[in-house]
C-alpha cells in the first residue's frame, strides 16, 4: 500500500487569469468599473477567477496551485489570491502575455516535480454545469492510458452554434478513451461551426493535462532558446514569499515571431481530447459570447436532456 501511494503523481493546477480578452461591469451596478471578464461575476457574486480557483481545490490541494496574473490589474486579483503563497502568482510586468507566465509555472513545477500532473486551467473558462466538468477531470487524472502518450485537452459537446468558440478537429476514433487531434479551427463562422459539430468536432474548453515533464518537453522543443531563458531567471530570482516577476522582455521578440500557439503546430507530440457532455462554453473572447451568458433567456444547457450521458458519445468523424 505505501509503495503504491508513492507512485501516484502529485497533483498541480496552473490558474490562467492574465490571459487577453473583453471587459465587463465588475458588478450589476450601472456605475460599477469595467474589467477583463475574468474578475466580473456575470451576475453572480463570484467571480469567474474565483471559480477557477475552487476548481482547482478540487484538483489539488491549496499548495499545489499557482496562478498566473498581470501587474496593471492588481487590484482585481490581489484580494483573491490572499492564501495563496508569493511565490506561486506569476505576474507580468504587461497583460497579454499569459503564454510566458504560464511557461514559467510549468517549468517552475517540473523542475521540482518533473512526474507531476499538470492540469491548465483558463480563468475565463465559463461553466454551468460544475459537476460534469468535474467528472471529465477527475477520469482524467485518474486513467493513466489518457495521457500516457502526452497531452490531453477536454473537448465540449457543442448544444448550439455562433458563441465564438475553437473546434477541435479530431481524426478518425481508434478505439481508445480520448480522440486525436487533427487541429483546430479558430473561432470560425456560424456555418462553418454547423459543419464542424456534424462531421465530430467537439468545442475546445481551454483546459489542457499533461505531465510537468511532458509539458517542459514540449516547451524546449519549440522554444528551446526561450526555455532555457526562462530558468535562468526563475533560478536566479526566484524567492520563497516573493512573488515571480516575468517581464516580457525575456522573450525578446521570440513569442510575437509564433503565428500559432504550440497545439497548432504539427503535433510531434500527440494531442488527445477527452469527449465530455456540454456544461458551458470554453472561454469568454467577445462581448457577444458575454452577452449571451447575462441575458435572461440564454441557457447554455438548454439541449442537455438530448445530449448523450457522458462517456457514451458517437459522432461522425472528420474523414
Amino acid at each position: 500500500m505505501t509503495g503504491a501511494r508513492a507512485e501516484t503523481p502529485s497533483r498541480w493546477c496552473i490558474v490562467v487569469a492574465d490571459a487577453a480578452g473583453p471587459t465587463w461591469r465588475v458588478s450589476d451596478s450601472i456605475n460599477a468599473q469595467w474589467a477583463p471578464v475574468q474578475y466580473c461575476g456575470l451576475g453572480k457574486p463570484t467571480t469567474m477567477l474565483q471559480k477557477a480557483l475552487h476548481r482547482a481545490g478540487r484538483i489539488s490541494n491549496a499548495a499545489h496551485v499557482m496562478v498566473t496574473a498581470a501587474e496593471v490589474h492588481r487590484s482585481h486579483w490581489q484580494d483573491a489570491l490572499w492564501f495563496m503563497r508569493a511565490d506561486h502568482r506569476f505576474v507580468s510586468e504587461s497583460p497579454g502575455w499569459s503564454l510566458l507566465t504560464t511557461a514559467a509555472a510549468v517549468l517552475s513545477i517540473a523542475a521540482r516535480a518533473p512526474t507531476a500532473l499538470i492540469t491548465i486551467l483558463p480563468a475565463r473558462c465559463y461553466v454551468a454545469d460544475e459537476w460534469t466538468l468535474t467528472v471529465a477531470l477527475d477520469r482524467a487524472l485518474s486513467e493513466r492510458s489518457i495521457l500516457a502518450d502526452g497531452i490531453a485537452t477536454l473537448g465540449m459537446v457543442s448544444a448550439e452554434f455562433g458563441v465564438d468558440e475553437d473546434y477541435l478537429v479530431l481524426s478518425a476514433p481508434d478505439g481508445r478513451p480520448t480522440d486525436a487531434v487533427a487541429f483546430t479551427s479558430k473561432r470560425p463562422g456560424e456555418w462553418l461551426s454547423q459543419n464542424l459539430v456534424r462531421r465530430g468536432a467537439v468545442v475546445a474548453s481551454g483546459i489542457y493535462l499533461g505531465y510537468a515533464r511532458s509539458l517542459a518537453s514540449m516547451l524546449y522543443k519549440y522554444w528551446p532558446a526561450l526555455t532555457r531563458r526562462i530558468l535562468r531567471h526563475l533560478r536566479q530570482s526566484v524567492v520563497r514569499s516573493v512573488e515571480n516577476r516575468i517581464p516580457p522582455a525575456l522573450a525578446q521578440g521570440e513569442l510575437r515571431a509564433v503565428s500559432r500557439p504550440f497545439w497548432d503546430h504539427p503535433a510531434w507530440m500527440p494531442l488527445r481530447a477527452l469527449r465530455v457532455a456540454n456544461c458551458g462554453w470554453s472561454s469568454l473572447c467577445s462581448v457577444r459570447a458575454i452577452e449571451r451568458i447575462v441575458s435572461p433567456q440564454s441557457n447554455p444547457l438548454q439541449t442537455r436532456d438530448t445530449m448523450p450521458e457522458y462517456g457514451c458519445l458517437n459522432h461522425e468523424q472528420i474523414t
